[in-house]
């Protein structure tokens, strides 16, 4: 009988506390292995994401450049020109952002192409009908009296009264004979859209910084824009569809790209433009908790990015620890102008 009340004796206290312990060590490992997938894959959803902006931004500004000054024949809206470069520093090195504003053609995004229903057979005509409905999507999108439409890119007026029962719009000036456009031919609304980067929440809808389209955020964690500019012209030849070398290399380089002007004095003027470079940097719109690359910054890169001729370490309020908290990417593409010049 004392032998079995021997053999059913409990645990001692020193191997439960042994037992406590590596069940402590078994938890830990679990938990240590479970937070590292979990901040792993919150990294790797944020990277898609400053990806995803990045390309996003650099995808519209380029096409925007592309199109810039198809069907102008004059100024549209605050855009004198095709492209109107606004540089943060015309004078010498940037402390933030570029913006550019251009002049491009609009299309509907409800339907194929905003098109002529009723062309006016020859000329000389001063009022169009579109397909039914297009006028009304115009007017929801903002289309106003004095706003500039342009017929298949080849001529170009402004609105003078606007009837969205009838689908018609008349223009400022007549389109005149032997003009003739046939049904279907496509109708072009230009706009002056203006690229920036929004630094305050209330800019950004509340997610800061992001890419400005028009003043309408459409791009999160866009935290820098830099444009810089190839001239045809402008140092003392004639224009002849060749990049001016500006360093006189005798080939073409990134020296070949204008990045402090104002583009407002001949012959450095907005028509002479023939590439642009547009650099976009995108940053994370939170941080890593602390589970990052170099505490948020790029693998082998300690000081910050600069790209054409702005080094964030020059902007006021920079602060060197804030600013490696998070990730970037930088985004750089050449485009060339289809719509200016030869």
């Amino acid at each position: 009988m004392a032998k079995w009340r021997q053999d059913e004796r409990g645990f001692t206290m020193l191997e439960l506390m042994a037992g406590v312990v590596v069940t402590l060590m078994v938890v830990a490992a679990g938990f240590t292995a479970l937070t590292g997938t979990q901040k792993a894959a919150t990294v790797n959803d944020q990277t898609t994401q400053m990806q995803q902006n990045v390309r996003l931004a650099m995808e519209l500004i380029s096409r925007d450049v592309k199109m810039a000054g198809f069907g102008m024949t004059g100024a549209v809206g605050a855009c004198p020109n095709a492209i109107n470069p606004q540089d943060n520093n015309t004078v010498g090195a940037d402390t933030g952002p570029d913006s550019v504003s251009l002049g491009v053609p609009i299309t509907s995004n409800v339907a194929p192409t905003w098109t002529l229903a009723a062309p006016g057979a020859t000329g000389p005509f001063a009022t169009i009908t579109l397909q039914p409905g297009a006028v009304a999507a115009m007017i929801a999108g903002g289309l106003a009296v004095n706003d500039t439409l342009s017929i298949s890119g080849v001529v170009s007026a402004n609105v003078s009264a606007i009837d969205s029962a009838a689908d018609q719009l008349t223009l400022t000036s007549s389109v005149g004979a032997p003009a003739i456009f046939t049904t279907g031919t496509q109708v072009y609304w230009l706009q002056c859209i203006t690229y920036s980067i929004g630094t305050t929440t209330a800019a950004c809808a509340g997610t800061a910084p992001c890419l400005l389209r028009g003043g309408v955020p459409i791009a999160d964690g866009i935290e820098d824009l830099q444009l810089t500019y190839t001239c045809d012209g402008c140092t003392g030849g004639v224009p002849d569809d060749v990049v001016d070398d500006q360093n006189g290399s005798n080939t073409f380089d990134t020296a070949d790209f204008i990045s402090n002007s104002t583009w407002a004095t001949a012959p450095m003027t907005p028509d002479t433009i023939r590439l642009v470079q547009i650099s976009v940097v995108a940053r994370q719109t939170r941080a890593d908790e602390g589970f990052g690359e170099g505490r948020g910054r790029a693998v082998g890169t300690p000081a910050p990015i600069v790209v054409a001729d702005h080094n964030p370490s020059n902007d006021a309020g920079f602060d060197l620890a804030t600013y490696q908290q998070v990730r970037r990417r930088v985004l750089t593409r050449t485009v060339e102008t289809r719509n200016l010049g030869l």
